[in-house]
């Protein structure tokens, strides 16, 4: 980090530490004890959301995330810091199946298959995209399945939540304990209980 920061010194060079910054510690808790990947509010989240309203100009629903996954771009799957930013900005702009599927064959046409690391943070963005729609407040994945914690009960009980749930209800249970909560079962790990969870969304998101 200090050999990034002699490296930049001329003007917008802030700019250029923070993304070196993030390429070092990976898109993970950068205020924590765990600078590695692992995805938490303070990591991929905020970087996403910054770079979504520079963008677009519009302000992001704001989705919590607590996803027990390493999820970052391998600087031996992208060597070029370029390349990596550059992808990152397209997984940012990620806004349904359609948008991952473009951004995943784009990828492996160019660097070739996708590290299970990069597949992940893929996922959580297009997750956290169709959460948005529903306005889940956070989104938790961790060993022993998955969660949408939604902002009400009238939320959860939008008709099209309703049909993904009678539709994938033996996965399901809920949790309203302190808050409107629907479980998911463990798909076997993270990465394949979040593929689940953005197919019960997008599910959910094909009824108008």
């Amino acid at each position: 980090r200090l050999k990034a920061i002699m490296q930049f010194t001329e003007l917008g060079s802030g700019f250029k530490i923070a993304m070196r910054d993030l390429e070092i510690r990976g898109a993970g808790s950068v205020l924590g004890a765990e600078q590695h990947g692992h995805m938490d509010k303070v990591g991929y989240e905020l970087y996403s959301k910054i770079l979504k309203e520079e963008i677009t100009g519009e302000a992001e629903t704001s989705v919590d995330l607590d996803i027990k996954a390493t999820a970052f771009i391998p600087e031996s799957y992208i060597e070029s810091a370029a390349g990596r930013m550059d992808t990152y900005k397209q997984i940012a702009e990620i806004k349904s199946a359609a948008d991952y599927k473009r951004v995943c064959t784009s990828l492996e046409e160019t660097y070739g298959t996708l590290p299970q690391e990069t597949v992940n943070l893929l996922v959580i963005a297009v997750l956290k995209s169709y959460a948005a729609k529903f306005r889940v407040k956070k989104i938790s994945v961790g060993a022993n399945g998955g969660a949408l914690e939604f902002t009400s009960l009238k939320m959860l009980g939008d008709s099209r939540i309703s049909a993904a749930i009678d539709k994938y209800a033996r996965d399901l249970s809920f949790d309203m304990t302190s808050a409107p909560v629907l479980k998911f079962r463990s798909m076997g790990n993270g990465g394949k209980t979040m593929i689940f969870m953005t197919k019960f969304l997008k599910f959910a998101a094909s009824f108008t």
